[in-house]
Parts: structure tokens; sequence; C-alpha cells
């Protein structure tokens, strides 16, 4: 596993210098020929006016010439170019440290909102689900409000009006925002995958001795978790991708310590293609380890293990 997570940084680090190499070189071989272009004109032009002397001529010229084909090759052009761009948005001013403290920063707004979100979702489906009006009408409106508002202004709103008399670091304020927000897809989820179980099934384990608390704790539950488990995980990669506007209140998350490199080094393309396959992997990641989980609430897939034991 080590080994593959090795070779995937890899693969990342090299797929972002190919991208930013490629795109620079473009620029360097316009250049090239535009410099080119210059000195032939004003070779031609000293010529015509008898300011050259006809050795300096004859010299001048296959110097010009022996510079188009070594640059043609593009190989000292590549190689300048990788060096360059690596340089300058990873290893210079220890950049490479911001991608590293951003990684953290998303890692934790993503996991730690999941969290809440999770729970309060299941609360917040308890109450939707409820047939006292007292505790349906609200989660009604939370449901309503929190699906129908954008996260950006919600995160706005809750740190510079909710919580904007209080000093208070703006990643637990992303945590809060991002976690309510979850909780109202996460109720309508778990509302949708309880419904779509037989309620003679709450009948037959009331009938075998079981209360109403066991019968959802040991039966209807797990089957739920494994239908919801599918549009569990697309909600969470949603989530994990809609962390990249935290930097609007401040947080120096993955997208923000792109945009920093951005800034002082004027080159757009690097780190931000670099933030986005480092987006991809981790999402494939998360993709990975819930496919397992998924796959482990299958009983099908358990009965075909003790099968096989």
């Amino acid at each position: 596993m080590a080994g593959t997570i090795k070779y995937l940084a890899l693969f990342i680090l090299g797929g972002s210098l190919l991208f930013g190499v490629m795109h620079r070189q473009e620029d360097d071989l316009f250049a090239t020929a535009s410099r080119l272009v210059m000195s032939e004109a004003a070779h031609a032009e000293g010529v015509n006016a008898g300011t050259l002397t006809s050795g300096t001529a004859s010299v001048a010229a296959p110097g010009i010439h022996d510079l188009t084909k070594s640059e043609q090759t593009g190989i000292s052009p590549f190689i300048s170019s990788l060096v360059n761009s690596f340089h300058s948005n990873i290893i210079e001013e220890n950049r490479y440290l911001l991608i590293v403290s951003g990684l953290k920063t998303t890692a934790i707004i993503a996991v730690l909102s999941t969290i809440l979100g999770t729970f309060l979702g299941a609360l917040v489906c308890f109450m939707r689900m409820s047939r006292n009006p007292i505790l349906n009408l609200p989660a009604k409106a939370y449901i309503f409000i929190q699906r129908g508002t954008p996260l950006l202004v919600s995160l706005m709103l809750m740190y510079y009006v909710v919580f904007a008399s209080v000093d208070i670091n703006p990643v637990p304020v992303s945590i809060i925002a991002f976690g309510m927000n979850f909780a109202a897809y996460v109720a309508e989820i778990y509302r949708a995958g309880i419904n779509s179980i037989d309620k003679g099934q709450m009948e037959a384990g009331i009938a075998m001795g079981f209360t109403k608390f066991r019968t959802i704790v040991f039966i209807i539950l797990p089957q739920t978790i494994r239908r919801i488990l599918p549009v569990y995980k697309g909600e969470f990669i949603s989530l994990l991708k809609m962390t990249s506007v935290v930097g609007y209140i401040a947080v120096q998350d993955l997208t923000k310590a792109s945009d920093i490199i951005r800034s002082r080094t004027f080159d757009a393309f690097f780190p931000l293609v670099m933030v986005a396959i480092l987006y991809i992997f981790i999402s494939w990641v998360v993709m990975l380890a819930l496919e397992n989980v998924e796959r482990l609430a299958d009983p099908k897939l358990r009965r075909k293990q003790v099968q096989g034991a």
C-alpha cells in the first residue's frame, strides 16, 4: 500500500510538471522565434546600410542558424522549463509547505464536517419522520433553507454575521457551516433509505420479540446503510470538492495555497493543475475506502467469505 501511495504521489508531481512545462514551452518557442526574426531583420538591415563588414556577416549568419537548430529540438528549453517550473513553484521559499499545510486543512475540514453532518443529519431525519408537527415542521424548514441556499453564502453568513462579534478561528466556522449543509442532504438520504425498507420487516421484528428500537438497530439500519452508501459516497466527495471555497473567509486550504503561489510566481497554470490533480487523487482514495465499506456491508459478500473459509 505504501509503495502504491508513493507511486501515485510521484505520478501526480510528474503530471503537474509535464503540464506546466508543455504550457511554458509554447511560450519559450514563440519567444525564441521572435528573437530570431528580429536578429535576422537587424542583420539584413545592417548589411543593406553598409554598417556590417562581409566578415562579420559571414560569422553572424551561421550563429543564428545554429541557434535555431538547437532550439528546434526542444531538449534544452524542455529541461530548462522543467527545472524552472519545479523550482519556482515548489522549492523556492519552501512553497511546498503551503501545499502540505493546505492539504492538511482541506482534509480536516472535510472529515470533521462529514462526521458532524452525519450525526446531525440522523437527528434531522428523526425529526423529519416524526408525526409530531413540533418536530416535523422545523426539520422541513431546516432542510428547505439549507438545500436552497448556496453553500458559499451560508459560509459567509456564518462567519461574517453569526460569528461576527466573536474572535474565532475560521476553520471551526467552516466545519460548522459545511456540516450543517451536509446534514440537510444526509437527512434526506437517510429518510429515503429507511422508506425503501418494507414495513413488514418492522412488524416481523416486533413479532419475533424485538423491541421497536432493537428492530430498527439490528434489522432496519443494516439494510438502510447498504442502500444509502452509494449516494452517501457521492455527497462526501462533493463536500470534499466544495471545501475549495473556504478561502473566502481567509482559510488557507489547498486551493488558497495554489492562489498564494500563483500570486508570487505569476504562473497560474502549474499550481492550479497540481491542485486539481491532488483533488482527483484524494477523491480517488475516498472512493476506494467507501467502496471497501460498501463491499463489507454487502451480505452476499459476507456469505461468500464464510463459505470460502
